[in-house]
């Protein structure tokens, strides 16, 4: 039985002044809350991971529910039990703020596929950094997409656990220190019913980040 996830009022949510601009959807907003969520307590975060395990069949994950569809892994529960020894020994990090520039940007990603059905990184060509840069703002930023899940707790598990991912890439991206601002854009899509993008970065529109500062002699 999955654990309920109390949100204690006023923890965690950082959505700033300027949300009023473009609000983020229940959906989004909760994506965004899980997230904080996970980073405030990584090593609390995988009693929840424990809760995948009685869902697999082989290696198929079967839905939460009848709106989530089946998802065929590659490792099936061992990624699920990497995934709770990995984040037992991380410390809690920042928790992050929210960008409507780095929204704006994802919900660009979501636009297309949302229609053409395709996956990964890149939108006629382009890859997160240039579409934040095609917004006004800088490259540096880091994107992670999930596909298949309905829930925002769904959406951040997978990231997580990051089956088939060899350098568990998706994990780390959550687990960087240096990532201060997120944006989150989540939509349909035409073969794996939803997606989900999140854009990461140290600074609220990808421009680069101040250069650290140096300790006085």
């Amino acid at each position: 039985m999955t654990k309920p996830r109390f949100l204690a009022a006023g923890m965690l949510l950082t959505l700033g002044a300027t949300a009023a601009v473009a609000a983020p959807s229940r959906f989004e907003e909760g994506v965004f809350i899980e997230l904080n969520r996970f980073r405030s307590d990584p090593a609390a975060y995988t009693e929840y991971l424990r809760d995948y395990r009685p869902r697999f069949e082989g290696k198929l994950l079967i839905g939460a529910d009848d709106g989530e569809i089946d998802i065929m892994t590659r490792e099936g529960v061992a990624a699920v039990d990497e995934a709770i020894r990995e984040l037992r020994h991380e410390k809690p990090l920042p928790t992050l703020e929210w960008s409507d520039a780095l929204a704006r940007a994802a919900a660009d990603h979501v636009a297309v596929q949302s229609r053409s059905g395709a996956v990964g990184h890149y939108t006629r060509g382009n890859g997160p950094g240039e579409r934040m840069t095609a917004r006004g703002g800088g490259p540096y930023v880091s994107e992670v997409i999930t596909y298949g899940h309905h829930t925002p707790e769904g959406v951040v598990d997978q990231l997580l656990i990051d089956d088939g991912v060899p350098n568990r890439g998706h994990r780390f991206s959550l687990l960087r220190p240096t990532h201060r601002y997120a944006g989150v854009a989540c939509g349909s899509h035409p073969v794996h019913r939803t997606m989900c993008v999140t854009l990461m970065s140290p600074t609220r529109d990808g421009s680069p980040p101040p250069p650290p500062q140096r300790k006085a002699p």
